[in-house]
């Protein structure tokens, strides 16, 4: 029993963990086409330098993915809470 509920348990963490990265990640991404470019993380992030930019674009494809977004969080490159300014 103690084994079902640990799985049952690790699977809805599975679930919820990149929900929450995805929401993040939406709120940097202006224009929702799943990646994060230079300008719309300047916009989130005034300071960002191109420099910091390029070094969390990992396969330098001058984008930021989600799996790009999660490595500069955890590396402390990027804010836990980073998020566009509101449009209004």
């Amino acid at each position: 029993m103690k084994t079902t509920t640990t799985l049952a348990t690790l699977a809805a963490m599975a679930t919820f963990v990149p929900a929450a990265l995805m929401a993040q990640d939406a709120q940097l991404d202006a224009n929702m086409d799943g990646v994060v470019t230079y300008d719309e993380a300047a916009m989130a992030m005034p300071d960002l330098t191109e420099d910091a930019f390029m070094q969390m674009d990992a396969n330098s494809d001058g984008v930021l993915d989600a799996d790009e977004l999660a490595m500069a969080r955890d590396g402390g490159m990027l804010p836990d809470g980073a998020a566009a300014p509101d449009a209004g």
